[in-house]
């Protein structure tokens, strides 16, 4: 990947970080430890981190230092709406777009997911949980709807770890509901595959409930 500075540089590897929770939420962060990592100055790290800090991905607190941020349960349920109204869009513009090699990818991701699930890698699991929506997006070929997906994708897949506490109850589902979005889609079932979804996304509703 091509960066247009080393600004950008360490803001795509420290979110990335972040995102697979190599740095966990409520994690300090120390500029010089990640400058030291990335062989770059300080300054760079700092621009990074303000853009971080904007997004929501990491707090500076006064005479404390900068932290991973630790999203309220309370600002991901609102979240949820928001991904049921832009992945409901999604759905309905990949139905009719989808070619078969695009179906051939989107099963290899789901895969993917299937794997890591059951092999209880739940980190590695959110990625490829992600990747699944942020690839209906991409196949719905609208960039700005594809941005809006991966900017809350990002969200979700920095928090799930957290969220969700995994049983094989969860697991099989979780399998089971991607399987059917994903066949659905397949089948060029917009409605079928919009409900499942939703459900899906729902269940997060449940699962944020049963965090303390």
């Amino acid at each position: 990947m091509k960066f247009s500075g080393l600004k950008e540089y360490v803001y795509h590897e420290l979110k990335k970080k972040l995102i697979s929770n190599v740095i966990s939420p409520g994690e300090r962060i120390y500029e010089e430890v990640i400058a030291e990592e990335l062989e770059v100055s300080r300054t760079p790290v700092r621009e990074a981190i303000n853009q971080l800090v904007a997004e929501g991905f990491v707090e500076n607190r006064p005479r404390k230092g900068v932290f991973a941020a630790v999203i309220s349960k309370n600002e991901l349920a609102k979240m949820l709406d928001v991904r049921i109204a832009l992945e409901s869009l999604a759905i309905r513009l990949a139905c009719e777009k989808i070619s078969e090699e695009q179906i051939e990818e989107l099963e290899e991701i789901m895969k993917n997911l299937e794997k890591m699930l059951r092999k209880k890698d739940f980190i590695q699991a959110s990625q490829w949980d992600s990747k699944i929506h942020r690839y209906i997006a991409e196949v719905a070929d609208n960039k700005k709807l594809s941005s809006y997906i991966n900017d809350i994708q990002d969200v979700f897949a920095y928090t799930r770890g957290y969220n969700i506490k995994w049983t094989d109850k969860k697991v099989e589902r979780s399998i089971e509901e991607h399987r059917k979005i994903v066949e659905a889609i397949a089948n060029k079932d917009e409605e079928r595959a919009i409900g499942i979804v939703r459900k899906d996304i729902e269940s997060m509703r449940e699962y944020l409930s049963e965090v303390e």
